[in-house]
């Protein structure tokens, strides 16, 4: 389901991806809302409806109109797997990421991972959803590369970030690890090429979410073991969240590592960070200590110090999905709950989801 709200919550309207009789529920995978009003939705269907429009089977990225209308549709036409990750928005189009396998029909070229079983995609689409380019990455047959996010800055800079195992070149020099993954970031020019890249290396975990500031690209994930940054160790034990800051010619400017989860991350207008995750109890963000459970925190720019933290206590562990500010400054935030089941309950647990916005 696609739904569409008021900024005083009230719904305007919501549409369902309807499935075929005997086929797989449809998957959403990224959604943005690009500079002319536009909603682009990114994910997987197989027979499914969205109104009278039968979308394609398998992998698409589907263009609505405000009122939620179908007007473009892209599929990915293929063997193997193709799931999307993350969309978002440039100054004419899109950018998505996600992870493939198999040969895949981009529109501007069949790609299949190089030398490898399963890698990662970037595709750049036009407004109306026609290919500019693609671009595709893989570590060989025994490794890995995911791509989990991406943003882009106001000069067309293409951010993407996820992890990698193995052996990969992203563009510039070659990267190795012996982790199970390792975190990620990379920036591509506006006509694809690469930028730079840069790894967490030491660290076992990966990039899930990014944002963009002045002169800046701020990258959030988890991890365990330990990475370095500026030269300053950043260990986990057993599990962490951590956020960095580079400028956008990729140097290092600060990072924070916390007891919680990092899953999305958003900029405002002045700048400042907003994060949101999940935590056990030991979440040292803020000055006090919060339920566990959900949390979102403000950050400042130059250097990561927290403005505000606020916790939300949960019977069980929430799910953080995304969260944006607004242009008044109010933070939107959406989550999903996992139901309370009886014991024994078959995986996957029913979850709800549910929006609510904190302000300034």
């Amino acid at each position: 389901m696609v739904a569409r709200f008021s900024p005083d919550g009230a719904l305007r309207w919501a549409h369902g991806l309807t499935p075929g009789g005997g086929t797989s529920r449809a998957r959403v995978g990224g959604l943005i809302i690009d500079t002319q009003g536009k909603l682009w939705l990114g994910g997987a269907a197989s027979g499914s409806q969205w109104g009278d429009m039968r979308l394609p089977d398998g992998p698409f990225i589907a263009r609505l109109s405000a009122d939620g209308a179908v007007e473009h549709v892209k599929g990915f036409a293929g063997e193997g797997t193709l799931t999307v990750h993350a969309v978002a928005r440039d100054d004419s189009g899109v950018v998505v990421v996600g992870d493939f396998s198999g040969a895949r029909d981009f529109g501007d070229a069949v790609r299949e991972p190089p030398d490898g079983d399963r890698g990662a995609f970037v595709v750049r689409l036009g407004p109306d959803a026609h290919t500019r380019w693609s671009r595709v990455w893989s570590a060989g047959p025994q490794g890995l590369v995911t791509a989990r996010a991406t943003a882009v800055d106001t000069f067309g800079g293409i951010y993407i970030g996820g992890a990698y195992a193995g052996a990969v070149c992203f563009g510039g020099g070659s990267f190795l690890t012996v982790r199970q993954r390792t975190p990620f970031v990379l920036k591509l020019h506006p006509d694809g090429t690469h930028a730079w890249s840069r790894d967490f290396r030491g660290a076992t975990g990966a990039v899930s979410a990014l944002a963009v500031g002045p002169d800046r690209v701020f990258v959030a994930g988890s991890f365990s073991t330990r990475f370095y940054f500026q030269n300053k160790p950043h260990d986990a034990g057993a599990h962490h969240g951590f956020v960095a800051a580079f400028n956008a010619d990729g140097q290092e400017r600060w990072a924070r590592s916390f007891a919680a989860t990092a899953t999305a991350l958003a900029t405002d207008d002045a700048g400042q960070l907003t994060l949101t995750g999940t935590h056990d109890g030991g979440l040292d963000l803020g000055p006090k200590p919060s339920p566990a459970g959900l949390y979102v925190a403000r950050l400042l720019p130059e250097k990561g110090d927290s403005l505000w933290v606020r916790g939300f206590s949960s019977p069980l562990p929430p799910t953080a999905r995304s969260v944006s500010v607004d242009g008044s400054g109010n933070t939107l935030v959406a989550v999903a709950l996992r139901r309370v089941q009886p014991v024994g309950t078959p995986y996957p647990h029913p979850q709800d989801g549910f929006l609510f916005r904190l302000k300034p």
